[in-house]
C-alpha cells in the first residue's frame, strides 16, 4: 500500500485555494479595496511618523527632551506646509502654465522646421492640458458643492493622517519594542531579519529625505543663476523625481530642455549643460555619500521594480516599487542559505 504523499496534496490544495479565489476576484477585491481606502490615513500617518523617527532620536541624543523634539518636528512640517500653501503655489501654478504653453510652442516649432507630422502628439497634450483647465473651471464655476465636498474630503483625510502621524510619533517606541519582543520570541534568526529590515528601510528613509531637500535646493539654485523661467518648478519635479529613479530624472531634463530650446539658443545650451553634470553629480558623488554602502539595488533590478511596481500599481505602486525590493532583497539575503540547500537536497532526491 502506497502512503499519501502529504507535500503534493498540500501543493494542489493551495493551487485549488488560488483557484477559488481567482474566480471570487470580483467580492474580495471590491472588499480589499474598500479595506484600503479606510486604512490608507493610517498607513500613511504610519509611513511619516516611521520616516520622521530617526529625525526624533537624534534631537534626542542631542539632550533635547522627547515632547519638545515632537513639537519641534510638528511645527516644522507646519511651516513647511504653509510656506508651500501660501507662497509657492501661486508661483509654481502660474510656471505650470508657462510650462504647458513652452510645450507647445516647442512641437509646433519642430513640426515646422522639420516638417514632422506631431499632430497626435499636440492632440494628446491639448486634451490633456484641456482636461485640466475644465476640471479647475468645472470646480471654480459650478462646483460649490463640489468643491466643498471635495474640501471637506481632503480635510478630512489631511487631519487624520497629521493627528495619527502626531500620536504614532510618540508612541513608535513603544511600537518598536513591542515589535522587537514578538520576534524575539520568533528566534534569533527572525528576529535579526526584522533587526535588517529595519535598519534598511530606515536608512532609505534617511537617504530619501536628505535627498529630496538637496536636490530641491541644487536644481532651483542652478536654474535660477542660468535664468531658467521656470526655475521653481523645475526644482520641484527634480525633487520629486528622486522618488522615481532613472525615469522621474529624465522626464524632468527633457522638460527643462524643451522649454529652453523655446526661448532661446544659449538658455539651450546652459540648460544641456545642466542636464548632462547635475545627473551624474547627483547619482556618482551625492548619492553614494548619503546612502552609503546600504541600499544599494543594481540599475537593471531598480528599473524592473519601477516598471513593475507602475504595471501592478500604477503611481502608488512605482513610488513603494524601490522600498519594497529592498525589504523582499533583504529577506533574500537572509535566506539565501537556506534557499540554497533546499534546493540541493531536492536536487538529491532528483
Amino acid at each position: 500500500m502506497k502512503r499519501t504523499n502529504y507535500k503534493l496534496v498540500n501543493i494542489l490544495l493551495i493551487l485549488l485555494i488560488v483557484y477559488v479565489l481567482f474566480l471570487l476576484r470580483g467580492l474580495w477585491g471590491n472588499v480589499f479595496v474598500k479595506m484600503l481606502a479606510i486604512l490608507k490615513p493610517f498607513i500613511v500617518a504610519f509611513a511619516i511618523a516611521y520616516a520622521f523617527y530617526p529625525l526624533l532620536k537624534w534631537l534626542q541624543k542631542k539632550k533635547v527632551p522627547k515632547t519638545l523634539a515632537i513639537i519641534i518636528i510638528v511645527t516644522f512640517m507646519v511651516l513647511f506646509l504653509t510656506l508651500i500653501i501660501y507662497s509657492l503655489i501661486p508661483i509654481f501654478t502660474e510656471q505650470l502654465i508657462s510650462l504647458f504653453s513652452s510645450i507647445m510652442t516647442f512641437l509646433s516649432d519642430i513640426s515646422s522646421r522639420y516638417d514632422i507630422d506631431i499632430e497626435p502628439i499636440r492632440n494628446t497634450l491639448s486634451d490633456i492640458f484641456n482636461k485640466i483647465s475644465y476640471n479647475i473651471g468645472k470646480y471654480i464655476s459650478d462646483g460649490a458643492v463640489s468643491l466643498v465636498n471635495a474640501s471637506i474630503s481632503f480635510i478630512s483625510n489631511f487631519v487624520i493622517i497629521f493627528v495619527c502621524f502626531i500620536y504614532f510619533l510618540i508612541d513608535m517606541e513603544k511600537i518598536r519594542e513591542n515589535v522587537e519582543f514578538y520576534f524575539r520570541k520568533k528566534g534569533k534568526k527572525t528576529f535579526n531579519l526584522i533587526t535588517k529590515v529595519d535598519h534598511e528601510t530606515t536608512q532609505y528613509f534617511k537617504g530619501l529625505s536628505l535627498t529630496l531637500i538637496i536636490q530641491f535646493f541644487e536644481y532651483t539654485i542652478i536654474y535660477y543663476l542660468i535664468g531658467h523661467p521656470n526655475f521653481l518648478l523645475l526644482g520641484v519635479l527634480s525633487s520629486i523625481s528622486t522618488l522615481i529613479p532613472y525615469f522621474g530624472g529624465f522626464i524632468v531634463n527633457v522638460i527643462a530642455l524643451m522649454i529652453a530650446y523655446v526661448i532661446s539658443p544659449k538658455l539651450f545650451i546652459l540648460t544641456l549643460i545642466v542636464a548632462l553634470i547635475l545627473p551624474n553629480v547627483d547619482g556618482y558623488i551625492i548619492s553614494p555619500k548619503i546612502y552609503g554602502k546600504t541600499n544599494n539595488i543594481s540599475p537593471l533590478l531598480t528599473i524592473f521594480a519601477v516598471f513593475a511596481g507602475g504595471v501592478l500599481g500604477g503611481f502608488i505602486g512605482i513610488l513603494i516599487a524601490l522600498p519594497i525590493t529592498i525589504i523582499l532583497r533583504t529577506i533574500y539575503n537572509h535566506y539565501k542559505n537556506d534557499i540554497s540547500k533546499k534546493i540541493g537536497n531536492i536536487k538529491e532526491k532528483i
